[in-house]
């Protein structure tokens, strides 16, 4: 037999390694990521998130605790709709902006030509529906003639004129003060 010096063949590495999740590892699962980053860290990232959530479990708390104990007078309902009433007037007041603002902006994007060619056709769609419906509401208002055979000589006069308290009066103030009394 000849002796030939060949070198052994090369090992190979057969033990397969399975990583074991650390603590702050990269095998975390996503529920063990926020809680470990909701529960540690900066305190100040999440406290937004979390007072709007106590927030609302706030509110709901106070909803069914105040509709369950007792039947509310109009007064006291109306002092509980107030500030609702206040934040829905404001964010209407938001979205127009909203919707300016992002309509130039989306404009100035375009070329001039294709923004002529829709602005055009925008101008000819708002003109058109507008004639149609004034043209409708005319056709409407002479066919019907809403309040034409109304006997007006005849009406009688009921109830006492509403009494004005304070509270409505500086309700009322607030409520329609400055640029929310636009909406």
């Amino acid at each position: 037999m000849e002796n030939q010096n060949h070198p052994d063949p090369p090992k190979v590495n057969t033990h397969v390694v399975i990583p074991f999740p650390e603590e702050s590892g990269p095998y975390l699962s996503k529920w063990e990521k926020l809680k470990q980053k909701c529960s540690g860290g900066n305190k100040k990232e999440n406290l937004l998130l979390v007072l709007l959530l106590g927030a609302v479990i706030l509110g709901c708390a106070v909803g069914f605790g105040t509709r369950a104990s007792k039947q509310l007078t109009k007064r006291e309902i109306m002092y509980l709709q107030f500030p609702g009433e206040m934040l829905m007037r404001m964010l209407k007041m938001l979205v127009l902006p909203l919707i300016i603002s992002s309509l130039i902006s989306g404009i100035a994007g375009l070329d001039a030509k294709t923004c002529g060619k829709m602005g055009l056709r925008t101008m000819a769609y708002f003109a058109t529906t507008t004639i149609l419906a004034v043209i409708l509401g005319i056709i409407m208002a002479v066919s019907i003639q809403p309040g034409g055979d109304a006997n007006k000589s005849n009406l009688v006069r009921t109830g006492a004129p509403a009494k004005v308290n304070s509270a409505d009066t500086f309700l009322d103030l607030i409520r329609y003060f400055g640029l929310v009394c636009l909406i």
